[in-house]
């Protein structure tokens, strides 16, 4: 079973909805937020759900736009939520202006779980005064590390291919690591160059990332998510300025067709978590 955490220009909280087959997702609440922020700005932006050391479901999302934390919380239904906490991730780096997009991995060969985000760090600077939810500004994604959630590593420069790019998701294929991300060159147009989701992959995180391909979706998206359906990868993206999603399907993650994903109407910024067989939940009343 897959279940997708998102929020709403309406209402930045987190949303649920969930589908047996990957094609057809179904609201879960009546499209109503699930658990609202209460760390912070008391927003939940870019909710991303994976499935942590102890077994539970860790909730990450952004702050709002200038926060240098990450909310963070867990649940073991997605219904009934822990106490929310902020996460200082950047609060300790010079210039840091924000943390977008958590998400999180493990790498098994560790047992180490990669926390990575997207942020602005210009020294001697700070973000005030800046139209973040419009003008594009010179990310780079970040990481720390943690095995279990209560004690982090350091922020690091993760990824850093020259040029801004924001919203990474990681998943495991084969035996490398595959990555999407957002080139965030361009404007805020349909004309744009750029504004689109690239692929990458590494072997260990944080190093020897091969040459991004693409690009595999239109633009301007963002917000990638990647799922498995079958014997094929789907990536879903957010047409941001349309209000509408997209996804794109490949057997192999190198090659990319246009996929039809049935997703509820709002949606922003997506992720999806795959819920293992025999894991029993109770969304909205119904056994799944």
């Amino acid at each position: 079973m897959y279940v997708i955490s998102y929020f709403t220009d309406a209402d930045e909280a987190l949303h649920l909805a969930y589908s047996h087959d990957g094609r057809e997702f179904h609201t879960v609440n009546d499209g109503r937020p699930v658990l609202r922020g209460q760390v912070g700005t008391g927003r939940l932006r870019d909710p991303f759900i994976g499935i942590g050391p102890d077994g539970l479901f860790h909730l990450l999302a952004t702050d709002g736009w200038t926060s240098p934390g990450i909310v963070h919380a867990t649940s073991a239904d997605l219904l009934d939520w822990s106490e929310q906490r902020l996460v200082p991730v950047m609060a300790a780096v010079d210039g840091a202006h924000n943390a977008w997009a958590p998400e999180f991995f493990l790498d098994e060969a560790t047992g180490l779980y990669h926390l990575i985000w997207s942020s602005v760090v210009e020294a001697g600077s700070t973000a005030e005064g800046r139209d973040y939810a419009n003008v594009g500004q010179d990310h780079r994604i970040w990481h720390c590390t943690t095995r279990d959630f209560k004690d982090y590593s350091p922020a690091e420069l993760f990824f850093d291919p020259g040029y801004s790019v924001i919203d990474a998701t990681v998943t495991r294929h084969q035996d490398r690591f595959m990555m999407a991300f957002k080139d965030e060159r361009g404007i805020n147009d349909p004309s744009t160059d750029h504004k689109y989701i690239l692929v990458t992959g590494f072997s260990k995180p944080g190093v020897d990332f091969s040459e991004p391909t693409g690009p595999v979706s239109p633009a301007p998206v963002e917000g990638p998510s990647f799922f498995r359906r079958g014997a094929e990868w789907v990536l879903l993206f957010d047409h941001y300025l349309e209000g509408r999603y997209g996804a794109a399907s490949s057997p192999d993650g190198i090659e990319w067709t246009p996929s039809e994903v049935s997703l509820p109407s709002g949606m922003r910024h997506a992720s999806v978590v795959t819920v293992p067989d025999g894991r029993p939940l109770s969304l909205d009343g119904v056994s799944l």
